[in-house]
């Protein structure tokens, strides 16, 4: 992984290359890199709540399946 800090106007862009959604913009470096870190907490977060509904949904889907099980 590779973090690339560009000069951007009046502040910096910070962003993970090839990553195009992991980027940050601030006045100084130093902040730029503290913003990154907020957007990739942020998308961890978001990305564990996904995770977290689509098991929810699996288990209501194995609920289903046991539901209309045959019993042998």
């Amino acid at each position: 992984m590779k973090i690339v800090i560009e000069k951007d106007g009046d502040g910096y862009l910070a962003k993970v290359a090839g990553h195009q959604n992991l980027f940050a913009f601030a006045y100084s470096e130093r902040q730029a890199i503290m913003e990154l870190k907020n957007v990739v907490e942020m998308m961890m977060d978001f990305h564990l709540e996904q995770v977290n509904n689509e098991r929810i949904i699996r288990n209501k889907l194995n609920s289903a399946v046991e539901k209309y099980a045959v019993q042998v």
